[in-house]
């Protein structure tokens, strides 16, 4: 398995199979911005040519800079074989080959699939109230680099 940059043809492919993989309507949160503007950041986990996953995500410019982690896709088949660690290592090293200072993830209250993966890479985790509108709170997840 390999990671590399994403490319248009990877987003396209993206907004074809997010729901599938996602398990529902999750279309818009590959949002388009996540290629033509911070394409350089998102990247795909290939295994024999065919994408395996995904990472959409972004430095921040504004010091500390952050890498931030919004959105991961692993293709169903290939669940639990360290895909997603894969992708989340490579961002983290080009976020430090960035001067980062630190990683950032959320999601939602009761997905526990994220809070274990997280947890199992050492990040910091806390639910803030309110963090998408009033009445949405988040889990907000930190690491320093």
């Amino acid at each position: 398995m390999h990671t590399r940059q994403l490319t248009k043809a990877d987003f396209d492919q993206i907004v074809a199979v997010i729901d599938h993989w996602w398990g529902g309507p999750t279309t818009a949160l590959a949002h388009p911005i996540f290629f033509y503007e911070f394409g350089s950041h998102a990247l795909i986990a290939e295994e024999d040519g065919g994408m395996v996953g995904f990472l959409l995500g972004f430095i921040t410019a504004e010091p500390p800079s952050v890498g931030y982690i919004h959105l991961v896709g692993i293709d169903p088949a290939w669940r639990r074989r360290g895909v997603g660690r894969v992708l989340y290592q490579e961002f983290e090293r080009r976020a430090r080959s960035l001067g980062a200072a630190r990683l950032k993830a959320i999601t939602t209250v009761g997905n526990q699939a994220s809070l274990g993966f997280h947890r199992s890479l050492g990040y910091a985790m806390e639910q803030v109230p309110d963090y998408a509108g009033v009445g949405r709170a988040r889990f907000v997840f930190t690491r320093d680099l």
